[in-house]
């Protein structure tokens, strides 16, 4: 098959040789009167894999796309994939890419394709790694980092945020931490070529921000870790390294630190891999970067429906910060149909520490608090805690609750978006109301029947198919973990599309169908009206006109 390669790039006017004894073909590629030798070798898995282009001298120029064993970067696997089938027009085609590479190299027409792939050839010379735990890339200023294992470092504004992040995402004692200064600079845009000493990086330190930088510097003694945010022309990038200055026994201090700069100038620094957990950056690589953060949000119950909601309101970027309410603690019962499992059983754990912490292992810089009160607390005696948040869900189960939080509304106490979600046994429905006006008698009409119960249940009396086991243990609903994440999940995305889009506020009442077949099959007494629906069916109206 080689050798078969090798006929079909002679034949297309190809200078090459190959070398049977170590399976390669030297190719001599003309460029403007200068001939440059490359290597063609064939990786483990080829035709699967695209043949790999080794540069054997760059004759001076600078060529970008190259990798540190000197081949060069011709294909973007996600965009283009080998053709095992047409393997030798797949050789050509890669022939000729490199070509084209080193023509662009040698006229200079690439250049600043050095500037887009910084983050990558410093990556590809990192000896380190820097997780960075920030949410504003915009101001120069002093942070926090710990040494976590041997060149490796976690940086953040906050020490504390530093703890929790190596205790729920690493597992790892946060007894003996250590901290020090870093040094976070934001040089906006700027050329990031060819960036290897200590004066490299003091030139491309703002004016304005040095006295910062000489602080960091004086600090921390002449050495510690300082992360770079850069425009390299398609956004914002994150460089990170670690600096160790020699002071030949000068004092750091502001009067000597640029006699010491000057004296480590030619002075190397450590390249780092800047591992970038901002929401922004988690949303934009590993989505597609339609995102808002723009609502505090206040989750108050954090059971099975609470704990899969507020994943499904961070997964789908609308949330800013949230709070968790819930005094319970999570129990071996929860953990089938909730976020959260036996991971957090060997000690007692309030759910809403618990479901903070499975949270940040997604997102570490997600600002989430917790509460582990009773919500009658607020209620009663401290209403207008309400009306600091943009959205309060209310997940809770509890009738009582739910009528109070509805009255309060009414009366204006809470003037703040709402969203009341609850489930029927079995979920054989799931119901959730979204107040955004005033509760108008009207309103109040198409949420309560004339006893006083929600109007919108499918099952007549469910309280009956409530279930309880041996002993005092109260009674409990029965419904499978899978049921409640798609109706939760269905819940927020006709609230993201038909509500959140839409700049109208108004109330609405969903009702999601679940396992009503099963239900009719088991003789379950369900209302006249929900009895002929399909499971998965959809109810969404309005309930203020």
């Amino acid at each position: 098959m080689h050798k078969q390669v090798y006929s079909f790039l002679l034949q297309n006017g190809i200078d090459c040789s190959y070398n049977e004894k170590l399976d390669y073909i030297l190719l001599n590629i003309p460029i403007d009167g200068e001939t440059f030798q490359l290597i063609m070798r064939f990786p483990k898995y080829y035709p699967y894999s695209f043949p790999k282009i080794l540069l054997v001298d760059c004759k001076g120029y600078k060529i970008p796309h190259r990798y540190t064993d000197e081949s060069l970067c011709l294909y973007d696997l996600n965009e283009m994939l080998p053709d095992p089938d047409n393997y030798l027009e797949d050789a050509l085609m890669t022939v000729n890419r490199a070509k084209e590479l080193l023509l662009q190299s040698k006229n200079q027409d690439n250049i600043l394709d050095f500037q887009w792939e910084a983050v990558e050839y410093w990556k590809s010379k990192a000896n380190g790694k820097v997780d960075v735990l920030l949410e504003d890339s915009n101001t120069t200023r002093l942070i926090w980092t710990s040494k976590l294992i041997q060149n490796h470092y976690i940086a953040c504004d906050s020490q504390e945020k530093i703890k929790e992040f190596v205790g729920d995402t690493y597992g790892l004692t946060t007894k003996n931490i250590l901290f020090e200064k870093a040094f976070f600079v934001n040089v906006g845009k700027k050329l990031l070529l060819m960036l290897d000493t200590i004066k490299d990086i003091h030139g491309l330190i703002p004016k304005e921000d040095l006295p910062l930088f000489f602080e960091f510097l004086i600090q921390n003694t002449g050495k510690g870790v300082m992360i770079i945010c850069a425009d390299n022309g398609k956004g914002k990038c994150f460089l990170a390294l670690r600096i160790e200055l020699l002071s030949g026994n000068v004092d750091y201090t502001m009067e000597s630190i640029e006699e010491i700069l000057e004296l480590n100038h030619e002075r190397e620094f450590l390249y780092m891999e800047c591992k970038n957990f901002q929401m922004k950056r988690l949303f934009t690589r590993g989505g597609d970067g339609n995102v808002n953060f723009d609502k505090n949000c206040l989750v108050i119950g954090c059971g099975s429906v609470g704990s899969y909601l507020c994943k499904a309101i961070v997964d789908i970027g609308i949330v800013k910060s949230v709070t968790l309410l819930d005094n319970d603690i999570l129990s071996v019962d929860n953990i089938a149909r909730h976020l959260c499992g036996s991971d957090y059983l060997l000690f007692d754990t309030y759910k809403v520490e618990a479901l903070k912490r499975e949270l940040n292992k997604h997102y570490p810089t997600l600002e989430c608090q917790t509460i582990h009160e009773n919500i009658w607390e607020y209620i009663l005696y401290e209403n207008e805690f309400f009306d600091t948040f943009d959205l309060i869900f209310i997940c809770v189960g509890n009738t009582v609750i739910e009528k109070k939080m509805i009255q309060m509304i009414k009366e204006k106490k809470i003037q703040k978006e709402c969203i009341i979600l609850w489930v029927e046994p079995y979920l054989i429905a799931g119901h959730a109301l979204f107040i955004q006006n005033s509760i108008d008698e009207f309103t109040e009409r198409n949420i309560f029947d004339y006893r006083g119960m929600f109007k919108s249940n499918v099952l007549e009396n469910s309280s009956q198919y409530l279930k309880s086991e041996a002993g005092c243990q109260s009674a409990y609903a029965p419904y499978a973990g899978f049921e409640v994440q798609k109706f939760v999940q269905d819940v927020i995305d006709v609230y993201y599309r038909k509500i959140y889009k839409n700049s109208q506020k108004n109330n609405y009442e969903l009702t999601w169908i679940g396992k009503i077949k099963w239900a009719r099959k088991q003789h379950l007494d369900i209302k006249p009206m929900w009895r002929a629906k399909e499971d998965r069916y959809i109810d969404f109206k309005r309930i203020d006109i």
